[in-house]
């Protein structure tokens, strides 16, 4: 238990709080969280309200143009409607643990809310589950491929540093899915999908050549080979396109066999724009080991900043 708990307990003279409170079902803890922030508002003022908009960073505004960043979204959001993507608008909120059950982040870094959910942190969690959800309701042909996107804003508990960074920003995503075919074949297809839409953003709205950096991840019986599979298809299918790898077998608990990273140059500076690789999740939510799910994403105010 950390230092900041352990004199809490010590305040309110209730060693087994915790204890007590965490086991109630939803319903009830609920209902102590609702009559806690109850409590804590009455107690506030619009003065109060106006200093915590001040202190917080969670709810600072952003600094890029709104209007930029829309025109972005709608013609991301364009673009994948042609390439046979499924465009899906999502909740500002998630299913509480929506990240951290997956092993992706702690959920310290989540902002955790009342009623069961969370705020929106990364939504490719939530398009994963979405297809999850949609495999198990026999509601898509899962002997094809699937795929979803979104555009939509995201809060982070990190605290990060340097110019542009806020707890808040743009994401954009694509989350794909089908069965395993054997011989990789499927991977190779969800894979191919993905960076073809990037490479046809970057040439179409920027007019330059992307960058690629993969990196090997565990997780597959065979990763040595999975890695090597990947990547002879990206040289054949991007010929022209910088590739470039780290083969350092790192078991991160979030990407599965590879990692890719998307870079396009800005006058002498190499920016990072995107990421993305192959994750369990979906293989999980079914309890079917055949259910690949390969995910990626951009940052929306970086592709502002090039």
């Amino acid at each position: 238990m950390d230092k900041i708990c352990k004199r809490i307990l010590e305040k309110i003279e209730i060693q087994d709080f915790f204890d007590r409170i965490s086991p109630l079902n939803t319903a009830d803890f609920n209902s102590v969280l609702l009559k806690l922030f109850l409590l804590r508002t009455a107690k506030s003022s619009p003065q109060k309200v106006l200093h915590t908009f001040r202190e917080n960073r969670f709810v600072a505004p952003g600094s890029f143009d709104p209007i930029k960043l829309l025109q972005l979204e709608l013609e991301l959001l364009s673009m994948t409607s042609k390439a046979g993507i499924t465009n899906k608008l999502l909740s500002p909120v998630a299913p509480i643990g929506s990240c951290s059950v997956f092993g992706c982040v702690n959920q310290n870094n989540v902002l955790s809310a009342v009623r069961n959910v969370e705020v929106l942190s990364d939504p490719s969690n939530i398009l994963a589950i979405m297809l999850a959800n949609d495999i198990l309701n026999n509601q898509i042909d899962h002997t094809r491929c699937t795929h979803y996107a979104t555009t939509t804003r995201v809060v982070r508990g990190q605290k990060w540093e340097g110019e542009n960074s806020y707890a808040h920003f743009g994401i954009f995503c694509i989350v794909s899915t089908a069965k395993d075919k054997g011989s990789y074949l499927c991977e190779k297809e969800l894979l191919k999908h993905h960076l073809q839409f990037y490479d046809n953003l970057v040439q179409r709205r920027y007019h330059r050549k992307m960058t690629i950096v993969l990196r090997r991840r565990t997780g597959y019986t065979a990763y040595e080979d999975f890695f090597e599979e990947m990547y002879s298809v990206i040289k054949e299918v991007f010929p022209g396109t910088p590739v470039s790898v780290d083969l350092k077998s790192e078991n991160n608990n979030y990407y599965k066999g590879i990692n890719f990273k998307i870079y396009v140059q800005k006058d002498n500076e190499q920016i990072e724009i995107g990421d993305g690789g192959f994750v369990d999740w979906i293989s999980k939510m079914t309890r079917s080991k055949k259910n690949r799910c390969l995910i990626s994403g951009l940052g929306l105010e970086r592709l502002l900043l090039l």
